[in-house]
């Protein structure tokens, strides 16, 4: 097998028409943009949709031209000399302005304030449709019309789950930093839960099962809530926007301890319920969020835990 960066790739591949969709313009005029029109080197004049006006002040310095499912887009980038540096966010994390959030399949956000919020499965609901206009492409001929027009629907119906799940991302991402100022939410190495399990043998060399078939569906569901993207791009982008402030906690003991005494609880994947002998009893995944909090105050101290340093400690 081929490896690029110590991890597989495949064999070297043509350069095939259809394979790149995306070709930039390194210098674009200002004076080419019109009211519906650009002027691009070599194309000439294209018309196009504005989406919104260019500031006062700004000057176009690239365009990047990219074809998706329903249509080509247009993106320009912009300089504006007048923007400032950015600023830091300077918060002290308090009892009343802070949340622990914690991220998972079964619920999307457990915050430590008792919100519970579910993942809206927006490719499971759209995975029958989808699997049968796969079935319906593979019977036609490769290549044909027929497999050119069923590419673009199936195309144009992951486009229509990725922005469902986007929009949904916003809008989770603006109600939480309207709850609290500061959101301590899990250092997650989404990457690392969803790796292939090694193969198993025994002693005659036959495979054995190594729960590879079951971690695939899981691994969909993952891809299908879209956490990654959510604890690295989308909370941190509107937070700073609205001057929040995001921390990230190391995760390592959240699931395994009581938020309340900070005894050791140990429970497998399938035990969703926390049950401690000081009397708590509360959901797995709201046990996690209360004990994120705590571990990001400095309050409690686990194993492998990384809390705020003594001097960003909040005080009572």
């Amino acid at each position: 097998m081929y490896k690029s960066n110590g991890k597989r790739s495949g064999k070297p591949r043509f350069k095939a028409k259809h394979r790149y969709r995306t070709f930039a313009f390194p210098r674009v005029k200002s004076e080419g943009l019109q009211a519906n029109r650009v002027t691009l080197p070599k194309l000439g004049d294209i018309k196009y949709i504005k989406h919104r006006p260019i500031p006062e002040g700004c000057s176009v310095k690239r365009a990047c031209v990219t074809k998706k499912a329903d249509g080509f887009y247009i993106t320009l980038t912009l300089e504006d000399k007048s923007v400032p540096d950015k600023p830091t966010i300077a918060l002290k994390p308090t009892e009343t302005n802070s949340i622990g959030i914690d991220a998972g399949l079964e619920y999307f956000a457990a915050c430590s304030d008792g919100t519970m919020i579910e993942p809206p499965k927006f490719f499971r609901k759209s995975e029958d449709g989808l699997a049968k206009l796969q079935r319906k492409r593979d019977s036609r001929k490769k290549g044909s019309t027929a497999t050119r027009k069923l590419n673009s629907r199936i195309a144009k119906l992951h486009q229509r789950i990725a922005r469902q799940r986007k929009q949904w991302h916003f809008e989770l991402a603006n109600s939480l930093i309207d709850k609290a100022s500061v959101l301590f939410v899990e250092d997650l190495k989404v990457s690392n839960m969803t790796r292939r399990n090694k193969p198993k043998q025994d002693a005659d060399g036959k495979f054995l099962p190594n729960g590879q078939a079951s971690k695939s569906g899981r691994n969909k569901s993952f891809a299908d809530a879209g956490i990654a993207g959510f604890l690295t791009e989308v909370l941190p982008y509107k937070a700073e926007k609205a001057g929040r402030l995001v921390v990230k906690v190391n995760p390592a003991g959240t699931s395994q301890h009581c938020a309340m005494c900070l005894s050791r609880v140990p429970k497998e994947l399938s035990d969703r319920w926390h049950e401690c002998a000081c009397g708590a009893s509360m959901p797995r995944d709201l046990n996690s969020g209360i004990l994120i909090k705590k571990v990001g105050f400095g309050v409690a101290s686990l194993k492998k835990a990384n809390p705020l340093a003594p001097e960003e400690k909040p005080t009572p």
